[in-house]
């Protein structure tokens, strides 16, 4: 029986190969006679009946897979067949909604021993805001050795892959490529950009053929303007995916553990800042750190003969307003934001707590503290300063 069965599926990827449609379907049709659970196969009966123009037909095989994916919680799979659907047959816009009830139902009938996987954005929201989404996505299909996007390039978009497996490289210090990591089904990239800068932070190639799902800022903050929530659930993917990453680059916090890092995270707060908003002055007390999310911040300061000196003009990523929580004293310089800008701020009482239960921090914290400051007086010391490299407030 077993032998039958490869037969018959051995025999119609043979077909295929060679492009003999109808004889591979007909091999496909009696290898699902035989094991009517081979999801895989039926997609490629699904694809042969689209080939040969049984586009109804086609659509009915791609939409009982679909919602199979779905009732057993597979919903990227589900969402990837969905698209196909659609192109083939747009009228079909009920399906969205059919595919997050199943999601959903899956989702609240689940077993604490059978958990779901999880998928960035998607696992944590409510049914009505998926479909939402749903309705938004693009779905994507890459060969073999594909490029998906590129070091240094434009993009805001957050992309999940939904089938194969992609490499993930960073330029290196001599122009080469450096892998970092594989990434696989559920897992996702472009959260820097999506969230800070609107630029690619990495090169991400197909290994094999692969397919994605693909989210744009611009369709995200559509979905917020109806549901406000999504807005909660997108900061708390940031907090996990983008804020730990610049916290582990940070010289401050880099020594942490990964669990000591999402202690820090918990007490970071979001604000919003217009332009040209005072985010603290010279002479004020040290009430906080700040790390910036998106915009710019201006830190300036007084030289010896009483003139402004710019001691850095800062973006996405960077951490600034240290000094002060460091040492107990009051500011020695100023920061405004130059364009609306969304900052965290981390309190000074919270980060005192931080330094009571991480005792390394607190050295590691006066030794960038001392650094900062000679070098912060080699600066007001000289006569005109156009610009510092490290903010130093």
């Amino acid at each position: 029986m077993n032998k039958k069965k490869i037969s018959y599926k051995d025999e119609a990827l043979s077909f295929l190969s060679r492009g003999e449609w109808k004889r591979a379907l007909e091999s496909f049709q009696k290898h699902l006679e035989q094991d009517p659970g081979d999801l895989r196969s039926r997609i490629k009966k699904a694809e042969l009946l689209e080939r040969l123009g049984n586009k109804k037909e086609a659509v009915e095989e791609y939409r009982q897979v679909a919602e199979t994916y779905a009732k057993d919680g597979f919903l990227l799979q589900a969402i990837s067949l969905n698209k196909i659907i659609l192109r083939i047959d747009p009228s079909s816009k009920d399906i969205d909604e059919r595919l997050t009830q199943l999601y959903m139902e899956k989702i609240r009938g689940s077993k604490p021993s059978q958990p779901l996987p999880h998928i960035p954005l998607l696992s944590d929201l409510k049914e009505e805001e998926l479909r939402s989404l749903l309705g938004r996505v693009q779905f994507r299909t890459y060969p073999e050795g594909a490029l998906l996007c590129r070091e240094g390039e434009p993009g805001d978009s957050l992309v999940v892959i939904v089938r194969g497996e992609v490499s993930v490289y960073k330029q290196g210090p001599k122009g080469n490529e450096v892998w970092i990591q594989n990434l696989g089904e559920g897992e996702s990239f472009g959260e820097f950009g999506f969230f800070l800068d609107r630029k690619r932070h990495a090169t991400v190639k197909s290994i094999g053929e692969s397919e994605t799902l693909e989210i744009t800022r611009n369709e995200l903050q559509e979905i917020i303007k109806k549901y406000p929530r999504v807005n909660e659930v997108l900061e708390a993917l940031f907090k996990k995916r983008v804020l730990d990453i610049l916290l582990a680059l940070s010289p401050l916090f880099a020594p942490l553990s990964v669990q000591e890092r999402e202690e820090v995270l918990k007490r970071f707060h979001l604000h919003h800042f217009p332009a040209d908003t005072f985010i603290f002055r010279r002479g004020e007390p040290p009430n906080s750190l700040y790390l910036i999310k998106s915009g710019e911040v201006e830190i300036f300061g007084e030289n010896l003969q009483g003139k402004q000196v710019v001691l850095g003009r800062l973006r996405s990523g960077n951490l600034f307003g240290e000094i002060g929580v460091l040492l107990n004293t009051p500011r020695i310089g100023s920061a405004r934001a130059t364009q609306p800008s969304e900052i965290l701020e981390l309190y000074k009482k919270d980060f005192d707590e931080l330094i009571q239960k991480f005792p390394n921090l607190q050295a590691i914290a006066k030794e960038i503290s001392s650094k900062r400051l000679v070098r912060m007086k080699e600066i007001f010391s000289k006569d005109s300063v156009d610009q510092a490299k490290e903010p130093m407030v």
